[in-house]
């Protein structure tokens, strides 16, 4: 997305100069930093006390990072245009890999019912 916003030129100026494309990459930098440390985080915790004490922070990045992957590569997407969408470019079969993985281990709404419950147990009285 970076590249292309560095490289095309249209409307009178390049992409990068725009300041929906300046948003879309800043949003997309601190949502792969913010994956990514939660992704540090779970695999911490697994190394720490065990896979059945990171259970919360596996389920949670299970939904946070195929989340983020697509939010990122449909702005990759409208930023190359048409060609975002064709073969031509590896973004159209990382979308469709990507959105198949929001299903491979369960859809996300099964993932974050389970998160909830085990949140909601913590404030039992």
């Amino acid at each position: 997305m970076c590249k292309r916003a560095n490289t095309r030129y249209t409307h009178g100026s390049l992409l990068a100069e725009k300041s929906v494309i300046q948003n879309w990459v800043a949003e997309s930098r601190m949502e792969i930093d913010s994956a990514r440390l939660m992704v540090l985080q779970a695999a911490w915790k697994m190394d720490t006390v065990g896979k059945k004490e990171a259970r919360q922070e596996i389920a949670m990045i299970k939904v946070i990072a195929a989340n983020m992957m697509m939010t990122v590569l449909d702005r990759a997407i409208q930023t190359f245009g048409a060609m975002g969408v064709s073969d031509d470019t590896p973004i159209a079969r990382m979308w469709r890999d990507g959105r198949a993985m929001r299903l491979a281990d369960g859809p996300d709404e099964v993932h974050k019912m389970t998160i909830a419950r085990r949140e909601l147990r913590k404030w039992q009285s």
